[in-house]
């Protein structure tokens, strides 16, 4: 028998809206991204993040999709096969340096600057946004009663109140995310402004 979550969504300022949505421990933050847009007939086709602290665009706690990674969860990078055709020759790669560092310096100097601008870059990387595809419900070790904030589409910022609502250890076998109970109408994901 799986262990399953039960999450209250709401969406606030639109009038007593909102969803009971039950998930596998296993499942990820994307499908619950999935099952929320389902459960509000929005189509799932802009960027998002889940920030566990409730508060957006709080970096210490965010979930989202990675750097080049579609909406769909298709990475934007070139096949592993184009990647030979896009490494520059020794001599591109040298001039590269010199327009970046100039004249100045040797070419050990330069790639020990490059160097260190990567080592630098990768500690940051460090501290990077979990990522919604791999980070399952377990993992984030929630607690009943929690509230998170489900950020969709950077521009328009839908904001969806996240609450754990109950934990099941015993849940029976079925398909999930299960929608358990519907209250409101869904707000258009694109009124019309005119």
């Amino acid at each position: 028998m799986p262990k399953t979550y039960t999450f209250h969504t709401s969406l606030p300022h639109t009038g007593r809206t909102w969803r009971k949505i039950e998930m596998r421990a296993d499942q990820t933050l994307a499908e619950l991204h999935s099952a929320i847009q389902h459960s509000y007939e929005f189509d799932s086709d802009h960027l998002y993040s889940f920030y566990m602290s409730g508060k957006a665009w709080d970096q210490e706690s965010e979930y989202r999709l990675p750097e080049g990674v579609s909406p769909w969860g298709v990475s934007d990078a070139a096949d592993d096969d184009d990647d030979e055709l896009l490494q520059p020759t020794k001599e591109e790669y040298e001039a590269n340096l010199r327009r970046h560092f100039g004249d100045e310096m040797t070419l050990v100097e330069m790639e020990a600057e490059m160097e260190a601008f990567w080592e630098d870059f990768l500690a940051e990387e460090e501290h990077a946004p979990g990522d919604v595809r791999v980070a399952t419900l377990e993992s984030l070790h929630l607690k009943l009663g929690q509230i998170f904030l489900y950020l969709f589409d950077y521009g328009d910022e839908w904001r969806f109140k996240v609450r754990l609502h109950s934990i099941n250890e015993n849940a029976p076998e079925d398909d999930y995310p299960k929608l358990v109970e519907r209250v409101g109408e869904s707000p258009p994901q694109y009124p019309d402004w005119e």
